[in-house]
């Protein structure tokens, strides 16, 4: 008789394992819809209702505003790309995907991420560099580069009103290297500062813990970019005082033809690159014509 109610109770703690991970399932089943609302529809509204004015512009020859109503539809396209490109990354870093894992010229590939982006982003952003050659590391070199602009667009998001300053070194230490990221920024409070890298996270740090309308993946995608290198993150921030992120990676030794370059013509000659898909809020996007 012991046995058969032992075997109940276990049947039951099971069922009720069962449910708890379904119910699981079907909130994040449920977080990567609104997700999707939020990040495809509103660009992809913006686009349905710019056609039909854009084609009056053109039967009316109004040329210029017509050019103007094709750059916002440009601009949603680019809004909608970085919406699928972030939540395809999320996707597959919380599923079994296996990403490729290269050996990159971390100097090189930080350098050509950050001055690529000073190019194109608004005169009132700066980025200072300082940058110790032959960083080596291990890793995928989409995935850093995602995590890094995303750090980049934190910045641009939270500015202040007297423009955006970036302070980046990157020294190799111990056998890592060491890449530290400062900005200007209106800082985290410090009570959910540990919040910022779990994925779908939408408080905003910045404020008093008021509901934004961000996805709350950028952060996430950061932190895992680093962990599949082997490294960490740290977050050093004071609330209105700006953050300072400080990323360890493990060095790598490999042959120098086996190792990834970067330039930034990459970033700046591919219409598609992650530096115009994950800035194109702010950024100037490569010529329409």
């Amino acid at each position: 008789m012991s046995n058969f109610v032992e075997k109940k109770r276990f049947n039951m703690a099971e069922k009720e394992k069962n449910n708890e991970i379904n119910n699981a399932m079907q909130d994040k089943l449920i977080e990567y819809i609104d997700l999707i609302n939020v990040q495809l529809r509103e660009p992809a509204t913006g686009i349905f209702a710019s056609l039909p004015v854009t084609v009056n512009n053109i039967n009316n020859n109004n040329t210029e505003k017509a050019m103007e109503n094709l750059q916002g539809i440009y601009k949603n396209t680019y809004r909608i790309l970085k919406g699928i490109n972030n939540i395809s990354l999320t996707a597959k870093l919380m599923g079994d995907y296996e990403f490729a894992k290269e050996t990159i010229n971390f100097s090189d590939l930080v350098n050509n991420i950050f001055s690529s982006s000073e190019m194109v982003l608004p005169d009132y952003v700066k980025i200072y560099t300082e940058i110790e050659k032959g960083c080596i590391v291990s890793g995928n070199s989409t995935l850093l580069t995602v995590g890094l602009l995303n750090i980049l667009l934190n910045s641009m998001d939270y500015r202040r009103e007297d423009g955006v300053t970036v302070e980046i070194s990157l020294k190799k230490e111990n056998g890592k290297s060491v890449l530290v990221y400062k900005d200007n920024s209106l800082g985290i409070k410090p009570e959910i500062s540990q919040d910022i890298f779990n994925p779908f996270f939408t408080s905003d740090p910045y404020a008093d813990g008021e509901s934004s309308s961000r996805t709350g993946l950028g952060l996430y995608i950061a932190k895992k970019a680093i962990e599949f290198s082997k490294g960490t993150i740290f977050l050093n921030t004071e609330f209105s005082e700006g953050v300072k992120y400080i990323i360890s990676l493990p060095d790598e030794i490999q042959d120098e033809e086996n190792i990834l370059k970067s330039s930034s013509s990459e970033f700046l000659l591919n219409r598609y690159s992650n530096v115009f898909i994950q800035l194109c809020e702010y950024c100037n996007l490569p010529d329409l014509r």
